[in-house]
């Protein structure tokens, strides 16, 4: 319908109908809600609320509240000392409470008041519009990894880029013009790269509820393009270019030592810098195997420039010291044109790694296979399914697994039923002895069964809590149990 009055009567009422379509459903919606709750009030269901809705909506007060026993189960948003639990209520005692301070009808309006207001409550439940400090948002204290190894390369190109430029310039020196494009690549991708740390750094909000951590993937991909076109193929085309020249017979000038002498110096001086800046690399490389972490797309990336800066010098030295003993540029021109092949190759290498990082790592196999040993060890496991987990940047990931749950060994948690005959044991007995009547008996499994969804929570909770212990290394950890 909604289809033919596009085709008819053009967008305009087509968006007119669709309006008036959700108003009326969002009424109808309410309709339905205040039925619900008037319903709730004369037969309440065995279900609990939280502290907060109790006061909202049914009125209550402090004083009332604590004559009720609260129900605490773990809070998995909080870490501060005083925000390990919620309190719940039984709906029952709420209402019957409720009913001391207001009619039916008193109640029933100050829902719909609520209701009319639900904006805000419904936004209090989307990531990012609570306003709410969680456990997983504070902010981190650790040096954002990949930014030491960064400054370091930044400042070691930056360092002698002018003067491999120049240098080239005045010697004509292949080798050196080379090196001098891989540093003008490196020099712009570590400026770009810097400034995508400190962005993907921030937390989590609305539109991006896992946090920006990916953008350190998207950035660096697009960085190994610039690398490969300016510190790779423009080396590689000019090198071909005078190659070609070469074997046309066009003259070159001679060698002079004097130049060739001070083109090794450069090449001397860039090969010590990109040597420390791969060993910084290297160093925060070897701090994150020791944490047993993925590794990091930024410190692998200048590590692996870095190193082709390295081997490049000294392909460029040999071209440079040969060119002087033999008297032909062809061997420097040669050495200049591998040079820009190394860096091309490092590129590709690299695009591939941010190609397969953006569609989003996974956590090594060997801790992904001790998580499950762990959960599965666990008395109310039975199994272990279809585990998933993704890496977000360098201190986040997802863990997602289905879980065959042993009903019996919750059931026995729950009711501290490990030894019979025991109190609680006794207890339980007398419970199911008293219940003479089919009113008595359905409660008392109503009841029954909503506390044992409570226990399967508290039980989730605290499987969820082992699997962050076992990811300790990593400041975000989410996980996502489901009933398999």
């Amino acid at each position: 319908k909604l289809q033919f009055l596009y085709f008819i009567g053009g967008e305009k009422m087509w968006r007119v109908r669709v309006a008036r379509g959700t108003r009326w459903c969002v009424a109808r919606q309410s309709r339905e809600c205040v039925e619900v709750f008037r319903e709730q009030l004369r037969k309440p269901d065995h279900i609990t609320v939280s502290r907060r809705k109790a006061k909202q909506i049914y009125m209550l007060s402090e004083q009332q509240l604590e004559t009720i026993p609260p129900i605490e189960i773990p809070n998995p948003y909080g870490n501060a000392a005083n925000d390990n639990y919620y309190e719940l209520y039984w709906l029952k005692d709420v209402v019957r409470l409720a009913k001391t301070n207001k009619t039916e009808e008193e109640l029933v309006d100050i829902y719909q008041a609520h209701r009319k207001g639900r904006s805000d409550d419904a936004k209090r439940k989307i990531y990012g519009m609570s306003g709410i400090d969680r456990w997983y948002n504070n902010p981190s204290s650790e040096t954002p990894e990949g930014k030491k190894s960064i400054l370091q390369g930044l400042r070691s190109n930056l360092v002698i880029f002018g003067g491999k430029l120049i240098v080239s310039k005045v010697t004509g020196s292949f080798a050196l013009f080379a090196d001098s494009m891989h540093s003008l690549a490196d020099v712009s991708n570590y400026l770009y790269r810097y400034y995508s740390i400190s962005h993907s750094m921030r937390e989590g909000d609305r539109d991006h509820p896992y946090g920006y951590a990916p953008l350190r993937h998207i950035c660096a991909d697009r960085s190994f393009v610039g690398l490969l076109i300016v510190g790779g193929v423009v080396p590689v085309a000019v090198g071909l270019y005078e190659l070609s020249q070469f074997f046309e017979h066009v003259s070159h000038p001679p060698v002079d030592p004097t130049m060739a002498a001070l083109s090794m110096g450069i090449l001397m001086l860039s090969f010590g810098m990109e040597w420390l800046a791969m060993r910084t690399a290297a160093q925060e490389m070897a701090e994150r195997q020791k944490a047993k972490k993925s590794q990091d797309i930024m410190s692998s990336a200048t590590h692996l420039e870095a190193k082709a800066g390295v081997y490049g010098v000294l392909v460029g030295m040999c071209g440079v010291t040969c060119t002087l003993l033999t008297g032909s540029p062809v061997i420097e021109v040669g050495c200049a044109t591998l040079m820009g092949g190394i860096v091309s190759g490092v590129a590709i290498k690299l695009l591939a790694v941010s190609g397969r990082s953006l569609l989003g790592a996974t956590l090594p196999v060997e801790r992904v296979t001790t998580v499950i040993d762990k959960l599965q060890l666990d008395e109310v496991v039975v199994e272990v399914y279809d585990v998933k987990t993704q890496v977000l940047g360098t201190d986040t990931v997802r863990f997602k697994a289905e879980l065959h749950f042993n009903a019996e060994a919750i059931t026995k948690r729950w009711r501290d039923l490990h030894k019979i005959p025991s109190v609680a044991a006794t207890t339980l007995h007398n419970e199911i002895e008293s219940l003479t009547t089919e009113t008595k008996t359905e409660d008392w499994l109503m009841k029954n069964n909503a506390e044992f969804l409570m226990a399967f929570a508290v039980e989730t909770s605290r499987l969820r809590d082992i699997v962050r212990n076992e990811l300790k290394e990593y400041r975000k950890v989410h996980v996502d149990l489901n009933i398999w």
